[in-house]
């Protein structure tokens, strides 16, 4: 009757508008009897499993699945018939896989609900595919991975073979790494293939030699910096941009079927390229790949510029080492030459000749300054070789302290600095240490503290034991060390600006050095306007 509404009107409008929200799920909602036989497969499902409904209803769930779990999940619908359980949500299922009609295999989430009928059970799933939450998460873990061969050493070559490997364990077929060199020439690295690859091709792939003059894979990074991304490689393609006739032999046998090339990056130099290959067997390399790829390379091309500075640190250091050995052994004769000239010079001196003695002892300090400089190069040599010799015996600390304060004695008078030993008394065993060497610690620290505290000063000498270890401490009434310049007082050839020594900034590197060699510490208290106190412990003998 028209216009009239009736319950059954009602209900059939419901049915429909339930169907047509059905239809629209963007998830896959798919029904089964109780044999397992598909029985309505909505839009979503159309979308994710690439199948049309009319294909797929009347057939087995089994062509939704992998062959390597049809067997699982027909156990697994099963129990679930058999079990109280009306229905398992998102999550509360093991985590299972789809096969799409073009034989992809991919993961899915899926919740499902029994309803009973004649004979049996109906079940209806609520699939989602989430291949890119999936795809996300491995490639988190891909770039850690990454980031961690990356960290892992600072040889280049070694570094960038690692990430190569890596890349065909979950991105590529092969991959190539190439470096430009600093005349422009670009040098092939690494070629790493899939364990599933043609390694033999790989070889051959490592001799091809890139010619900058002609078109090849990573020309456009290589001159402009930019990645490139080619999904379907085309035959006629491949034969452009071979370097010779044997590359394009090498390509045709790795099938490559798509490719993409990526900027080993630093700052705004482009240091070489990385190019991944994939097979005929592989899915297309997309745009969210590539991203992946370039963020691979930049951090690649950090690594190799790190490489890059510390091996020319190495260079510098071990130039300056050189030079430091032939200019120590070439000045050693010619200053013992001095020593001897100045005694010899000395004892034939007729009294009275004040000035004539004024000027060798000016000689004479001033050849002592030049050996102290080359003995400190030395010193600073050997500990960073780690072979600073150490000739262990009985020693008393409260003698080395006296010792240490006497040799700073005439300075300290000079500027009317109080030096208090306040060691003697203390009750300290003998330790079993390099005496001349813990008495440079204590000379270093002492004369530190006398040229740096101002007239009328005062400099401390204590000393403490406990804990199997002693602690010596000189502290002194000057200007103190800023907050600034504290990190930096135990470098080599460090000095702070508005001190204006004149020495080579040596000194507490080398008692660093010292105090570590025989197993102990060293460390600054200070304040600007406070003084300083720098403190150093040495182990007590079992």
């Amino acid at each position: 009757m028209d216009g009239t509404w009736t319950l059954a009107d009602n209900d059939r409008d419901a049915e429909a508008r339930f169907s047509g929200l059905v239809q629209l799920a963007s998830d896959a909602i798919i029904s089964i009897d109780a044999s397992q036989t598909i029985t309505f497969f909505n839009r979503g499902a159309e979308l994710i499993f690439g199948w049309m409904a009319e294909e797929v209803v009347g057939n087995s769930l089994e062509m939704l699945l992998p062959p390597s779990a049809r067997a699982m999940h027909g156990e697994h619908v099963r129990r679930f018939g058999e079990s109280p359980v009306r229905a398992r949500r998102m999550g509360e299922r093991q985590a299972i896989t789809g096969l799409r009609r073009d034989g992809e295999e991919f993961p899915a989430e899926a919740s499902i609900v029994k309803v009973e009928v004649p004979g049996g059970y109906a079940y209806t799933v609520v699939l989602r595919d989430v291949s890119e939450q999936h795809r996300a998460r491995e490639q988190q873990r891909f770039l850690l991975e990454v980031g961690q061969l990356l960290a892992s050493s600072l040889d280049m070559e070694t570094t960038l073979s690692s990430v190569a490997e890596a890349a065909v364990g979950f991105l590529a077929d092969y991959c190539v790494v190439d470096l430009v060199d600093d005349d422009g020439e670009v040098r092939r690295i690494r070629v790493a293939a899939h364990r599933t690859a043609d390694e033999e091709a790989a070889l051959l792939l490592r001799e091809v030699e890139v010619e900058r003059g002609r078109p090849h894979l990573i020309s456009r990074v290589l001159e402009e910096g930019l990645p490139e991304l080619v999904s379907r490689v085309e035959p006629e393609l491949l034969e452009e941009l071979s370097q010779n006739e044997a590359h394009r032999e090498v390509l045709e046998r790795i099938g490559v079927a798509s490719y993409m090339a990526v900027p080993l990056r630093s700052r705004e130099r482009v240091l070489g390229a990385l190019l991944l290959l994939g097979g005929q067997g592989r899915r297309p390399f997309d745009e969210q790949d590539l991203r992946l790829a370039e963020e691979v390379g930049l951090r690649a091309g950090m690594a190799v510029e790190n490489a890059k500075l510390y091996r020319d640190a190495q260079r510098a250091i071990q130039e300056r080492d050189d030079i430091l050995g032939v200019v120590s052994h070439d000045l050693g004769n010619p200053l013992q030459a001095i020593f001897i000239g100045i005694e010899a010079l000395d004892r034939r001196l007729p009294e009275g000749s004040d000035g004539t003695a004024y000027y060798l002892s000016a000689i004479r300090s001033s050849a002592g300054m030049m050996q102290r400089l080359i003995r400190e190069l030395l010193e600073v040599r050997r500990m960073e070789e780690g072979q600073l010799p150490l000739t262990r015996r009985d020693c008393r600390i409260p003698a080395l302290v006296q010792e240490a304060l006497e040799v700073s004695g005439p300075l300290a008078r000079v500027k009317s600095i109080a030096l208090s030993n306040e060691v003697e008394g203390v009750d300290i065993p003998p330790l079993d240490i390099d005496g001349d060497r813990v008495l440079q610690v204590l000379s270093n620290l002492v004369g530190n503290a006398v040229k740096h505290t101002p007239e009328g000063g005062e400099v401390r000498v204590t000393a403490t034991p406990g804990g199997g270890e002693v602690r010596v401490s000189v502290s002194d009434t000057g200007p103190g060390i800023s907050a600034e310049d504290r990190p930096h007082v135990f470098e080599r050839f460090w000095r702070a600006e508005r001190t204006g020594g004149t020495g080579l900034g040596l000194g507490l590197a080398i008692a660093r050095g010292i105090v570590l060699a025989h197993g102990g510490r060293i460390w600054v208290e200070s304040g600007e306007g406070e003084g300083s106190t720098f403190h150093f412990t040495l182990p007590q003998a079992d």
